[in-house]
């Protein structure tokens, strides 16, 4: 039987001069970003994270820290992400070093994606794990 993974988006934020890192995610079984329902799955979480994160617009300016890494998606496992991302997003947040982030999620993701939007196009995924 695979091994269920757990599917997190993220944002790198920031919001009345404090970082934020913002997190949703869902358990799947496997991640494709090439096939049709997969696609629709994470789809679904990036938005479900990018609505939570226009709902706090209310409460001040809010800008995502950078466009080629600011979204992210990250396939990892269940023990991977209850023992690593809390501090992982704790450095984060009080470093701001995106670099050592990126280095540290491919180190514990099985797969790790910076999501863009082009128009015309629509969600773009670029393999930061895996590049080719």
């Amino acid at each position: 039987m695979d091994e269920q993974k757990y599917v997190i988006a993220i944002a790198l934020a920031e919001q009345n001069n404090k970082r934020l890192m913002p997190l949703g995610g869902k358990t799947v079984s496997r991640v494709d970003t090439l096939s049709q329902s997969s696609k629709k799955e994470v789809e679904k979480i990036i938005l479900d994270l990018l609505l939570r994160i226009f709902q706090r617009t209310t409460e001040g300016s809010l800008k995502i820290s950078n466009d080629e890494t600011g979204l992210l998606l990250a396939e990892i496992s269940f023990e991977n992400m209850h023992n690593n991302i809390p501090l992982i997003k704790s450095n984060w947040i009080n470093n701001g070093d995106t670099d050592t982030l990126i280095e540290k999620l491919k180190s514990i993701c099985s797969n790790l994606w910076s999501i863009e939007f082009k128009k015309h196009e629509g969600i773009l995924f670029n393999n930061l794990k895996n590049k080719n």
